[in-house]
């Protein structure tokens, strides 16, 4: 059984996916919507109970968008789906949301912002050229290395 708290973020998702056509994904649905020609916006949720921000950013994203020149493809990602994916694309602080283009990472927006930071940061990250997705550092050994420094 999930919590409150999730279930009502899912009915927040069903009202964005009726008023405005975005997609409800999941860690197998993923990739197919990601790889999609265009600019894609991916909403990495956690549950509301634990980052109370979530909510802020469902809210906060359509208004941006609407203010932004150009079509724009926009994918929810709820809780379970998003801690799946997210060291995929070096996600560490949520909610989050990740920028693709025709499949090719661009970049993410990690933490809540003010509105008018969307505002300026999405048609920023948007453009951008696309780049390799940072990981989440993982100590890498040298094995012909010396084990001294002297």
């Amino acid at each position: 059984m999930q919590s409150p708290s999730i279930d009502r973020l899912q009915e927040r998702f069903g009202i964005l996916q009726a008023r405005y056509g975005y997609q409800l994904l999941d860690a197998e649905s993923f990739g197919e919507f990601a790889k999609a020609p265009g600019n894609t916006l991916i909403l990495f949720a956690d549950d509301p109970a634990k980052v109370p921000e979530t909510w802020d950013l469902t809210i906060i994203l359509p208004e941006a968008l609407l203010r932004m020149e150009g079509e724009v493809r926009v994918g929810l990602l709820p809780p379970a789906g998003a801690r799946s994916l997210a060291t995929r694309f070096g996600i560490r602080i949520w909610p989050a949301l990740l920028a693709l283009r025709d499949g090719d990472y661009l970049g993410t927006i990690e933490g809540l912002k003010d509105w008018s930071s969307y505002v300026r940061l999405l048609p920023e990250l948007l453009s951008a050229p696309p780049s390799r997705p940072p990981s989440i550092g993982i100590p890498v050994a040298n094995g012909n290395a010396a084990t001294h420094c002297h």
